[in-house]
C-alpha cells in the first residue's frame, strides 16, 4: 500500500514538472498572433481607447444639456439684537430662529439651436476618436507586420550564408587535398580561405542585423524587452492574380472618414455660432417655505409641519433673452467659423487628392513587386543552373577559385533577393487587401 501511494506521489510531481517545463518552452509566434499582441498591448492603442472614453464622457454631458436642470436648498439663520419679528413684520430686539427650504427648476426652451448643434459637433467627435483610434491601431500592426518580415528575411539571410560557409568550407577541404595532389595551387586555397572567412564575417554580421530585426520587432508589440521572442517565419502563398484595380471607395478609408468628419463639425461651428444670434426662451420654476421662532420668549410657536405647509409659495415664470450688444464677439467668432470651414475644406481636398495619388501608387507598386517577384524566380532558376556548373568546372579544374566564390555568392544573392521580394509583395498585397476593405487581424 505504501508502495502504491509512493509511486503515484511521484507520478504526480512528474506530471506537474513536466508541465512547467513545457510552459516555459517559447513556441515560435504566427503573425495573427504577433498583431493580437500589439493590438492589446500597444501603448498607442491604449492612450487612443481612453481618448475615445474621454470624448464619449463629452458627448453624454452635450446630451444632458437637454433636461432641466433642479436644484434643492436649505438655510438657516440665528439672528440677535435690533431686527424684523417674522411674526408681527414690526421692529423688535428678539432672537430669532429661522430657517428656508427651496426647491427650483430651470430648462432651456429654445437657444437658437445651439444645444441640438453642439450635440451633433460631440457624436461627430466620438466618431471621429473612434476612427482615429482604429487607424492608429491599424498604423501599429502595419509597423509590426514590417517588423515581423524584416525578421523573416534576416533570418533567410542568415541561413543563406550560413549555407554558403558550409560549401566554402567544404570547397576549401576539398582545394586542399587537390593542392596536395598537385591538381591545386597555393593560391586557390588561399583564395578559398579568403572566402570562407568572408562567410564567417558575412554571418556574424547578419547575425547581428537579425537581433536589432528582433528588438525593432518587440518595440513594434511592446513585447518585454527582457523576453525572448520566436517567430513562425513560413511565407504564404502570393497568390496567382495577374492584375490590381485602383477601383477602391476612398470615402471607406479611415483618413477619408476623419476628414469629412472635420468637415461636418466645422460646419456645425458655424450654424453654433448663428444661433448666438437668435433670443433664446428659457422656463423657471421653484417653490420654497419656511419655519420661525423667536428664542427666549415665553409662548408657544406654531409647529414646524404647520410652518412648513402654511409657508409654501410657488412660482413659475419665463424669460428671454435677446443679445443686442456683446463688443462684436459673437460676430467675430462667426466669422473665424466660416474660415475655418473654409479652411478644413481645402484640407479635405487635399486629403482626399493624396489618397488618390496613394491609392494608385499601392497599385503600381503591387504590379511591379509581382513582376519582381517572378522575375526573380527565373533568376533564381539561371544562376543555381549556372553555379551548379561552375561548381563542377572548379572540380575539373577549368575555372578558378576567385570564379567559384563569385559564383557562389551570386548564388546566394539570388537565394535572399527571392526571399526578399516575395515578402514584398506580401505586405504590399496585405495593404491592398486593407484598403478594400480586409483588416490586417483576422
Amino acid at each position: 500500500m505504501k508502495r502504491t501511494v509512493i509511486t503515484a506521489i511521484i507520478l504526480m510531481w512528474a506530471g506537474i514538472m513536466l508541465r512547467a517545463e513545457e510552459s516555459t518552452v517559447s513556441v515560435p509566434m504566427t503573425l495573427q498572433e504577433c498583431l493580437v499582441y500589439a493590438r492589446d498591448h500597444s501603448s498607442v492603442n491604449l492612450q487612443n481607447r481612453y481618448s475615445y472614453e474621454q470624448q464619449r464622457i463629452a458627448f453624454q454631458n452635450s446630451a444632458m444639456q437637454f433636461l432641466p436642470y433642479i436644484s434643492a436648498s436649505a438655510n438657516a439663520n440665528l439672528s440677535f439684537g435690533r431686527g424684523i419679528d417674522p411674526e408681527t413684520n414690526t421692529y423688535g430686539t428678539k432672537q430669532n430662529l429661522g430657517t428656508s427650504f427651496g426647491l427650483s427648476m430651470s430648462l432651456p426652451i429654445f437657444d437658437g439651436l445651439v444645444n441640438i448643434n453642439n450635440y451633433k459637433m460631440n457624436k461627430s467627435y466620438v466618431r471621429t476618436s473612434q476612427t482615429t483610434a482604429q487607424m492608429r491601431a491599424d498604423e501599429v500592426s502595419l509597423a509590426v507586420i514590417r517588423a515581423f518580415y524584416n525578421v523573416v528575411y534576416c533570418e533567410e539571410l542568415v541561413r543563406q550564408v550560413g549555407l554558403s560557409l558550409e560549401v566554402a568550407q567544404e570547397n576549401l577541404r576539398q582545394t586542399r587535398r587537390q593542392e596536395q595532389m598537385g591538381l591545386k595551387s597555393r593560391a586557390d586555397v588561399d583564395e578559398m580561405s579568403a572566402t570562407v572567412a568572408d562567410n564567417e564575417y558575412q554571418l556574424v554580421n547578419q547575425q547581428n542585423l537579425l537581433d536589432i530585426a528582433r528588438l525593432d520587432l518587440k518595440a513594434a508589440m511592446s513585447w518585454p524587452v527582457e523576453r525572448e521572442i520566436e517567430i513562425d517565419g513560413r511565407l504564404q502563398s502570393v497568390g496567382e492574380e495577374n492584375t490590381y484595380s485602383c477601383d477602391i471607395n476612398l470615402m471607406e478609408l479611415p483618413a477619408a472618414k476623419i476628414a469629412g468628419e472635420k468637415l461636418h463639425q466645422r460646419k456645425l461651428a458655424v450654424r453654433i455660432a448663428r444661433g448666438n444670434f437668435i433670443p433664446g426662451i428659457s422656463l423657471s420654476a421653484g417653490m420654497s417655505t419656511s419655519y420661525y421662532k423667536t428664542l427666549n420668549m415665553h409662548y408657544d410657536a406654531a409647529p414646524f409641519h404647520r410652518q412648513f405647509k402654511d409657508n409654501i409659495g410657488k412660482s413659475i415664470s419665463t424669460g428671454i433673452s435677446i443679445p443686442l450688444f456683446g463688443r462684436l464677439s459673437k460676430y467675430n467668432s462667426l466669422k473665424n467659423s466660416k474660415l475655418s470651414y473654409k479652411i478644413e475644406q481645402a484640407a479635405y481636398d487635399e486629403t482626399m487628392r493624396n489618397l488618390t495619388t496613394e491609392m494608385m501608387k499601392l497599385v503600381m507598386n503591387l504590379e511591379g513587386a509581382r513582376k519582381e517577384y517572378l522575375s526573380s524566380i527565373s533568376r533564381l532558376t539561371a544562376v543555381e543552373s549556372a553555379h551548379a556548373a561552375n561548381q563542377r568546372k572548379y572540380e575539373l579544374g577549368k575555372i578558378s577559385a576567385l570564379e567559384l566564390s563569385t559564383s557562389s555568392s551570386r548564388l546566394a544573392q539570388a537565394r535572399a533577393t527571392l526571399t526578399g521580394k516575395k515578402i514584398q509583395l506580401l505586405i504590399q498585397k496585405m495593404q491592398y487587401d486593407y484598403y478594400n476593405g480586409k483588416p490586417y487581424i483576422k
